[in-house]
């Protein structure tokens, strides 16, 4: 059908987002002119944004990415997607490091036999696989033919699956580093269903967390956040409570109101106490006489004076925190992850499965009719039986794509050795990993923003994938399309390789099965392109399902016997965790997600181990000392990080580092945990054995300079970040209500003394507020600003110096220490995005000798590039330390360099630089009021850092409009405003709402 341009926009006329056939096509480019005459889509200087789903992780969040002149120069989030509603973590965001990776594959690739590699073209690759493929199909052998992917959904699974069935082999692991095993083995055994719910943070009234750092990498984190910060929300009475349980204390655990460190490997006891407790007051929901006198019945061994004596928590306390879960309608328990990853982690769950089922949340906050696609991931043990499989000669062929098992598997698991012991090994992949590098043959494919596709993240979410421009190599191809070839010359079928776009024709045809399934009213080319623009279809399940709890009790006694098991006390326990910006080490190749710190640590450009001062005194270990780990299954050295953030006994170390290969910016940066882990599968999950292995420490002796950013831990007094009490922020409220809330005089007043002229904001005065209660640390904001403002990355050596120069910042302070460091201590952090302040008395502007930092008449903090001469006196001058000073020329390697954004200057060496509130944006959004007669819209213009921000903790907006959410906020929430270090009178245009703990 061919689509008019008038019919098109009426299609999309409601759309947050245009697609631009250019952009779509895969056709190859046309000659490199002018735009004399452009396509009716491209207007230079105009962006045009595509819908697509991000592959970053596999979370499936929708995106948008945005185009210029044929170039994608920013990702982010789709509002319309119901997974992340517009808001976009760090890695999905990094995802357009992965589309112009300097160090992408570019060419099929050969191994010789001497381990070197012989380029060769797409033709002679293809021809090369065929009469391999034809070799063992004649031979009877097509059932040895095994294919390894990543978690994959949709019709890119569905055609993976379609060859296999073509060459008559069932061999198919969908392997996942992080696989969930324990959580769906633990749903099995209580209620019959090996899936993963969806958990719903945002209705929840109580929230535990038994180590599921759900604010960073579990399950779906973005998603996680939104309904995390609803449920916390301030309503005017009190606020939900939260609290976390491991030997951590994360970034998840440090947003809770408790973070409680019980003995390791005894979560699942805490949790089964606090049932006890729940069924013994008579507080369980819904359950009959029989049921609660079985689960009693089970429960009695976890009285919580035995549990007390099993995890080292109060009595008193297991059994407020049951009466608090109990009597929060609805309440909400998670659980898992790596920080649990032991063979006692599925009776862990099954524990907090048993507290959600008698508290009423099966069907309310836990969701079985929004089951997870995770759900279908094979385990570590189907992984081991494929290895095992090879090395019996049962595989002749493997083939793998995007999926790197020799990094992330313990060396022992023999990963590697069986992928170089099978004859044929075939890699799809784009870019030369631990796992690609031991292929016989390579063949280089488009990146998820180069691709056709779909994906089913929960079920009734079908998210829909678009090229959003040319393949950056005219080398390449889609894995799709490759595919299709391979399985029509294998089955002598034509069905789909006789198409233009092969690929693209085969998901247009399961999305007209998906338009009858679905019984869409209109035809399906409008009912498609109206997919096209929203980024996919979303029917999510709105009727919650009542799920019964199917266990018998023998079996539950007998899983949770694991629970009383005591283990030897071994000097030292190893705790591993994902990276909250590489996650299981994917995302290692991306240099933004290097240089953004760790929000714990505050550490880039490597991995740590983090052990308790206590430990470190008896140690003799010093901040940055080289440390030796030791396991019986083998040895990695890391610097030490003195945090008194994990339990005495138990040292923790990040996931992701290490790598081998996987180009530059991965390369030799930090150790592969991994190396450390047992290669036998748990007997409980079949899952890998992540924590809680016995681990021997010494210091080697040596001490290196740490990459760290943190210029303190600590506040010192000066009250950056604010915290308020619930009580004192009710009586505050009631104060305002009645009208005698009085603000508190000082010298960071309006009416206060100055040395300032007043400036004049005729038309508009830009501003933000910032609700800290909100902000997690995530630091979305903090990579969004990189990938928007063209901000370098300096590399470890000049961010251990001091030189990074990101322009936003999360700060993190602890609660002050006590004087002894032997005493007791619980810390807690708290977050705090730092910017330039835009201050009205801006200490940095009367210092300049040349003028290149002045004031706007939109109250902007402006900086003129082309006229800074680098003297440093306004970044001196400023007590807010925002300003960046370029020290070198900073390069982009070819193709990085095709990320930048062309609305932003890119700044020289000697030029001072900082947070200009994304005024390109403003001017954009100004610019289109215009040309369109009327005013400025609040919300239309949002810079990077608000756009990006999962739980919307950044308003940006119009001050002088009191109806602005920015202005509704400030007066709405007058009692938590406050502007840092406010007494110097610099009278800043953020203002921060103060942190409430309960």
């Amino acid at each position: 059908m061919e689509l008019k341009r008038r019919d098109f926009l009426k299609i999309i006329g409601g759309a947050t987002v245009a697609t631009a056939l250019p952009g779509c096509t895969p056709k190859k480019p046309q000659s490199l002119i002018p735009y004399v005459i452009p396509h009716e889509e491209i207007i230079p200087g105009k962006s045009v944004w595509y819908a697509s789903v991000c592959r970053e992780c596999p979370a499936g969040c929708g995106i948008h990415v945005r185009v210029r002149e044929g170039r994608a120069v920013k990702v982010e989030g789709n509002p319309l997607h119901p997974i992340n509603n517009g808001a976009l973590c760090s890695r999905g965001q990094a995802a357009l490091q992965g589309l112009y990776n300097p160090d992408r594959l570019q060419h099929p690739m050969r191994k010789r036999p001497d381990g070197s590699w012989e380029q060769l073209s797409w033709q002679a690759a293809e021809e090369f696989l065929l009469a391999h493929l034809n070799d063992l199909l004649r031979r009877g052998r097509g059932s040895s033919i095994a294919w390894l992917t990543p978690h994959l959904t949709g019709s890119l699974d569905a055609l993976i699956d379609e060859f296999l069935a073509t060459v008559g082999s069932r061999r198919r692991v969908r392997y996942e580093p992080i696989a969930y095993e324990s959580l769906k083995r633990a749903n099995q055994l209580s209620f019959g269903r090996v899936e993963i719910p969806s958990y719903d943070f945002s209705a929840a009234t109580f929230i535990i967390s038994f180590g599921a750092d759900f604010l960073e990498t579990w399950l779906s984190p973005v998603a996680q956040a939104a309904g995390y910060a609803t449920a916390r929300a301030f309503d005017g009475t009190k606020v939900n409570k939260y609290v976390y349980v491991g030997p951590r204390l994360s970034m998840t655990a440090t947003n809770a109101d408790e973070w409680i460190a019980p003995n390791p490997g005894t979560e699942g006891a805490l949790a089964l106490g606090m049932v006890n407790v729940i069924l013994t007051s008579g507080l369980a929901a819904g359950l009959s006489l029989a049921e609660s006198n079985e689960l009693l019945a089970i429960t009695r061994g976890f009285a919580p004076k035995q549990v007390e004596e099993l995890t080292g928590i109060p009595e008193d306390r297991i059994r407020q925190l049951a009466l608090d879960m109990a009597n929060a309608k609805p309440s909400l328990a998670v659980g898992g992850g790596t920080i649990l990853g032991s063979e006692s982690e599925v009776a862990a769950l099954l524990a907090v499965n048993l507290l959600n089922y008698i508290c009423g949340n099966v069907g309310a906050t836990v969701r079985f009719d929004r089951a997870q696609s995770l759900s279908r991931l094979n385990s570590y043990a189907d992984l081991t039986r494929l290895v095992q499989a090879i090395e019996q000669d049962q595989v002749s062929a493997l083939f793998f794509t995007e999926t790197n098992p020799v990094f992330s598997t313990p060396p022992a698991s023999n990963v590697a050795h069986a992928i170089s012991k099978v004859p044929l090994s075939v890699a799809f992949s784009s870019y030369l990993d631990e796992t690609t590098a031991l292929a016989k043959l390579v063949l280089p494919i488009h990146t998820p923003l180069e691709s056709w596709g779909d994906d089913e993240p929960i079920r009734g979410v079908y998210g829909l994938m678009q090229p959003v421009m040319q393949p950056v190599f005219s080398t390449t191809k889609m894995l799709g399309d490759v595919l299709i070839g391979l399985n029509d010359k294998v089955g002598k079928r034509t069905t789909f390789s006789d198409k233009e776009q092969p690929f693209f024709e085969y998901v247009r045809t399961r999305w007209r099965n998906l338009h009858r399934q679905l019984g869409a009213r209109e035809s399906f080319d409008r009912w498609w392109t109206e997919a096209l623009a929203n980024g996919g279809v979303f029917r999510p399940s709105t009727t919650p399902e009542r799920v019964r709890w199917t266990a018998n009790a023998p079996q539950i006694r007998e899983v949770l016997e694991r629970l009383t098991q005591v283990r030897s006390k071994a000097e030292m326990l190893l705790v591993t965790y994902p990276s909250l910006n590489l996650y299981d080490g994917r995302g290692a190749n991306r240099p933004w997600l290097q240089e953004v710190p760790d929000p714990m640590t505050q550490l880039t450009w490597e991995n740590w181990v983090e052990i308790h001062p206590q430990d470190a005194e008896r140690l003799n270990i010093r901040k940055g000392n080289v440390v030796q780990l030791t396991t019986q299954h083998g040895v990695i050295e890391l610097p030490a990080y003195i945090y008194a953030g994990v339990k005495p006994g138990v040292v923790a170390v990040p996931i992701g580092q290490g790598h081998t290969e996987y180009g530059r910016y991965a390369k030799h940066a930090g150790a592969n945990v991994s190396t450390l882990l047992p290669p036998l599968p748990l007997d409980a999950s079949g899952g890998l054995h992540f924590s809680q292995i016995d681990v021997r420490v010494v210091n080697r002796g040596q001490r290196v300079r740490l990459a760290d950013v943190a210029g303190s831990d600590y506040q010192h007094g000066r009250n950056i970040v604010q915290v308020v009490t619930v009580e004192e922020l009710l009586r505050q409220t009631k104060e305002l209500q009645e009208g005698m809330y009085k603000e508190p005089k000082g010298f960071g007043q309006p009416d206060g003394p100055t040395m300032y002229e007043k400036h004049d904001h005729p038309d508009h005065r830009w501003g933000m507020t910032i609700d800290l209660d909100k902000c997690t640390g995530c630091s979305a904001c903090v990579t969004a600003c990189y990938a928007e403002n063209n901000i370098p990355v300096v590399g470890k050596g000049e961010v251990e110096i001091g030189r990074e120069l990101s322009w936003i910042r999360v700060e993190r302070y602890f609660d002050d220490p006590p004087a002894d460091p032997m005493a007791p201590y619980n810390p807690n952090a708290e977050f705090l995005p730092m910017m330039c302040q835009h201050c009205d008395n801006a200490p940095c502007e009367p210092v300049c000798p040349v003028y290149a930092a002045y004031h706007t008449p939109e109250g902007l903090n402006a900086q003129v590039y082309n006229r800074c001469v680098g003297t440093r006196y306004c970044s001196n001058n400023c007590p807010y330390k925002v300003r960046r000073f370029n020290w070198f020329d900073y390069e982009w390697p070819e193709p990085l360099n095709w990320q930048l954004n062309p609305d932003v200057t890119v700044r020289t060496k000697g030029v001072m630089e900082k947070c200009t509130f994304c005024v390109q944006r403003i001017v954009e959004g100004k610019n289109n009021a215009k040309m369109e007669g009327r005013n400025i819209v609040d919300g239309e213009i949002k810079p990077a850092c608000q756009q990006s921000c999962p739980t919307q903790a950044i308003v940006f907006g119009d001050l002088k409009d009191p109806n602005s959410q920015v202005s509704r906020l400030r007066e709405k929430h007058k009692p938590r405003g406050y502007r840092v270090l406010e007494e110097l009178s610099t009278q800043p245009a953020v203002v921060y709402l103060k942190e409430i703990r309960s």
